[in-house]
């Protein structure tokens, strides 16, 4: 909880333009959006920046990573303090998700007043952004491990986020992109995320396999993460 706090909160404490930095794009897509399609995709971009939101920022992580253990020496820390990579990577997305609580709460008040959110469809965002989070953020200790100089770090982490969160279908209807270019995109939690939840504003009903194929690219996600990830030299 601890770390969870620092990492999280402190960020925020640093200077409120950490938190319009990330909505800088998410919002400037809403704008977009708003004024091309007439309002007709509005609702898309609400649900589409939550989910961008919480993977680029969980991406942030690789930068963070490799800062942490290549100069600041905090990962030796943490590992004399016995703090196993599971609690590590898991601090460090429910970090980004305190991050992440001002903008998050911005696009829910939108959701409300364009009537999109309903309490069951909250809880199910909620849900689904937690497990985006566990899923990008092991992608991003899962890489940020493995960097060997810090200047490489923030480079990939913005290649990654860039591609694993504008090409998906966030902003815009699964529908638009045919079914053999979905595939490929999986490989991006964001995607069933966004699939799932656009599917639920729609029909109003739960995607199961959606959801499954999500907690499972999560885990395999998680459990390469922590194979691959590199905690002790």
């Amino acid at each position: 909880m601890a770390f969870i706090w620092f990492y999280g909160y402190s960020s925020i404490k640093r200077g409120f333009y950490y938190v319009l930095s990330y909505l800088a794009l998410p919002l400037s897509l809403l704008f977009f959006l708003y004024i091309v399609s007439k309002g007709h995709l509005v609702q898309y971009a609400i649900i589409g920046g939550i989910i961008s939101i919480i993977t680029g920022n969980a991406l942030t992580a690789i930068g963070d990573t490799s800062f942490f253990k290549l100069e600041l020496k905090l990962q030796e820390l943490l590992i004399a303090a016995d703090v196993t990579p599971i609690e590590y990577l898991l601090g460090m997305g429910f970090g980004n998700l305190l991050y992440s609580l001002p903008g998050l709460l911005l696009y829910i008040v939108l959701g409300f007043v364009y009537n999109l959110f309903n309490l069951l469809f909250l809880g199910l965002i909620i849900l689904t952004s937690i497990i985006v989070m566990i899923a990008a953020t092991s992608l991003a200790y899962m890489t940020g491990s493995r960097v060997s100089h810090m200047r490489n770090s923030w480079g990939v982490g913005s290649f990654l986020s860039v591609i694993l969160t504008m090409l998906p279908p966030l902003y815009y209807p699964y529908t638009y992109l045919p079914k053999y270019a979905l595939l490929p995109l999986m490989i991006s939690p964001a995607t069933p995320a966004s699939i799932l939840l656009q599917k639920y504003m729609i029909k109003g009903s739960m995607s199961y396999s959606l959801l499954l194929i999500l907690l499972l690219e999560t885990l395999i996600y998680l459990f390469l993460a922590l194979k691959i990830g590199k905690w002790e030299e």
